[in-house]
């Protein structure tokens, strides 16, 4: 009787076991999963404007250009793309670099009167002095080939400014060039 009564309770617990198993996620694991796919999409799209600022502001220069930039009324020069490219003469750029503060002074008044426009056309826009860094691409010839902004005032502002800009010319050189430097503007 005892060997009987363990063979039905043996077969009891095997019956019991056969039924369908249900596997239910925890709802915080779902929960802490799907914000972390939310925090993977942002950080794609915040990567991709970083990568297109960085085009835009020619950090991500072709192999054989220069990079010439103000940083605190200091001159610095780097190659401008992969592929490390042989120096620039200090002295080539010095003298690029002022032909282009004097292209960037004579147009300073048309960049203002493009800023006191986006004032007027957007309320948003706080009316106090602003500084952009502005970078300006020209080719080996000395044509004005490109312009970007560390920050936008708006698309009139910037479609403004590149007209200015698209008449910026310095003397030629041995390779394309891009001029950063800083420009303040303060409401009149």
């Amino acid at each position: 009787m005892k060997g009987s009564l363990l063979l039905v309770l043996a077969a009891g617990t095997v019956s019991a076991c056969k039924g369908d198993v249900q596997v239910r996620p925890d709802p915080k694991v779902v929960e802490d999963l799907q914000a972390c796919q939310v925090r993977e999409e942002q950080q794609k799209k915040l990567i991709a404007t970083y990568e297109a600022e960085i085009r835009k502001n020619g950090e991500g220069s072709a192999a054989g250009e220069v990079v010439v930039r103000f940083e605190n009324d200091v001159l610095t020069i780097k190659p401008g793309g992969p592929g490390g490219i042989t120096p620039i003469d200090p002295k080539v750029a010095e003298a690029q670099s002022k032909h282009f503060v004097d292209v960037v002074t004579k147009s300073r008044g048309a960049i203002q009167k493009c800023y006191e426009q986006a004032l007027k056309k957007d309320s948003g826009l706080a009316s106090s002095t602003i500084t952009l860094n502005i970078s300006a691409t020209f080719s080996a010839a000395g044509q004005f080939q490109s312009l970007g902004f560390s920050r936008s005032l708006g698309e009139s502002f910037d479609a403004c400014v590149r007209a200015v800009a698209a008449k910026w010319q310095i003397p030629a050189t041995a390779r394309a060039m891009t001029f950063k430097a800083p420009v303040s503007l303060t409401p009149s």
